[in-house]
């Protein structure tokens, strides 16, 4: 599956390990995978990635850059909590953010809950009395999971996003942790690619291991196999004259999530064909079904209601996304060949109702 999800009721240290250890992240009060992801224009695949700490060693220019921060400013490590403080750092640093974004510091941590079934620590930094920087970890037996990252602008000079993961790869030194995870770089070139700088780095396969990071191929990932794909799609029907639009769908993970995976879209990127009566037609390809599919979408009437996150401003600021959730309706063909798709496609066209993409 590309998107999985689970809100444990009770969870161990040992078992979080496990879950860190199987490709998963923790999201507010919930765990989850996702193999995918739209953003920057673009679909990608997520690679999940870690550092062992039982041998790490920090490299001449980590240590100075620790030095330095430590001559001017004061670090202080704690449970945590969401101050006002810190809440105005994460309201500052929002525009920062890509993807899906929680409203607040509070709910990314608790969703609203009093407390959750993680151990979560923060580390500070400080200028005197000043807060310019905090990031959020969770501890495993073995494992800790970096969350999140907040460092006030005006002291960019300083590396305080790399400083405070440095200080939590610190942390776990200090407390016999085995691997620091984190969080994920994608299968393209990208602004998360400073996460393997930190050290020698593994990566999890999409067959379910760990791997030396030396060892990473982008052509074996959804990613890859999706936009190849989707572009032999669309070559061939610029070959053929058929008109034609790509987009990406930044909701695609709500169409794997139970009880709306039934009628809700579930596809990254779909091809879109036109209109007819029942609604937009997209062709789609599935990398877990290795075929095409052929079908009619609508915007979903009660989307806001189902969705709790804020959605970036590039989702709304660019022509590359669908900017709606979207259900599905009639079905022409549901995982099929490149041939089959193409066929049927030219029948579709050739309805007195079709209409061309704007």
């Amino acid at each position: 599956m590309l998107v999985q999800t689970h809100f444990p009721r009770k969870l161990s240290r040992v078992r979080y390990d496990q879950y860190l250890a199987s490709g998963w992240f923790r999201g507010a009060v919930m765990l989850y995978k996702m193999d995918l992801l739209c953003i920057d224009d673009e679909l990608f695949s997520v690679v999940n990635v870690r550092v062992k700490l039982d041998d790490f060693i920090f490299r001449k220019s980590q240590r100075k850059l620790l030095r330095k921060v430590d001559s001017r400013f004061r670090t202080v490590f704690g449970d945590a909590n969401p101050t006002e403080e810190k809440e105005a750092l994460y309201t500052a640093h929002k525009h920062r953010f890509k993807g899906f974004i929680h409203a607040t510091l509070a709910e990314y941590l608790k969703a609203g809950f009093d407390t959750t079934v993680f151990d979560t620590r923060e580390v500070c930094i400080y200028d005197e009395d000043k807060l310019i920087a905090v990031s959020y970890f969770d501890m495993g037996e073995n494992s800790m999971a970096s969350l999140l990252g907040l460092y006030d602008e005006r002291y960019a000079e300083w590396s305080l996003g790399k400083v405070t993961m440095l200080k939590e790869i610190g942390f776990g030194i200090e407390n016999e942790t085995k691997w620091y995870y984190p969080g994920y770089i994608l299968d393209k070139d990208s602004s998360f690619d400073y996460k393997l700088e930190l050290g020698s780095t593994e990566f999890y396969t999409p067959d379910n291991s760990w791997v030396d990071f030396s060892k990473y191929n982008p052509a074996k990932t959804h990613g890859y196999e999706i936009r190849l794909n989707t572009h032999k799609l669309c070559k061939e029907l610029t070959n053929l004259g058929i008109p034609h639009k790509q987009w990406l769908y930044p909701y695609f993970s709500m169409g794997h999530l139970g009880p709306w995976n039934a009628y809700l879209m579930s596809d990254p990127a779909p091809v879109e064909l036109g209109h007819d009566l029942e609604g937009m037609m997209v062709a789609t390809y599935s990398s877990i079904e290795k075929a095409y599919s052929l079908f009619s979408i609508n915007p979903c009437p009660d989307g806001s209601h189902l969705l709790n996150l804020e959605a970036s401003d590039e989702f709304s600021n660019s022509t590359a996304y669908l900017n709606h959730l979207y259900q599905t309706g009639d079905c022409i063909l549901i995982h099929g060949t490149l041939e089959i798709l193409i066929e049927l496609i030219k029948v579709w066209k050739s309805k007195p109702h079709y209409i061309p993409p704007s």
